[in-house]
């Protein structure tokens, strides 16, 4: 999804679909035997949660940077969670990335 601003971007995230733990197996099954299409649907469930993330920021960091900062963290936990595993939730693993993300954002920024 390509986003012109934030607030284009909050927009868009609030009309994404929230996947349940069954439908996110089911695609996860699906992304393990090469199918990109399941891929983006679990990263577009995850977009809200990137945006709750963003929101929190103060408005000066509330910027399309950081933005394109915790999407490529979406996209990298996505590629590296094992869905299939109970271990941990993704949620949790997510929320790490994003801190992290925010972080190497204002880090890069100075």
């Amino acid at each position: 999804m390509v986003y012109i601003s934030v607030k284009d971007f909050y927009e868009k995230s609030g009309s994404c679909y929230v996947m349940n733990r069954q439908e996110e197996i089911e695609c996860a099954k699906q992304m393990k035997s090469g199918d990109n299409d399941a891929r983006e649907r679990l990263i577009q469930s995850y977009v809200p949660m990137v945006a709750r993330h963003i929101k929190r920021m103060q408005p000066p960091m509330q910027n399309l940077g950081l933005v394109l900062y915790c999407m490529q963290a979406l996209e990298k936990a996505v590629d590296s969670f094992d869905f299939l595993q109970d271990s941990e939730t993704f949620s949790h693993r997510l929320s790490w990335g994003l801190r992290q993300a925010t972080t190497n954002y204002i880090v890069n920024k100075r």
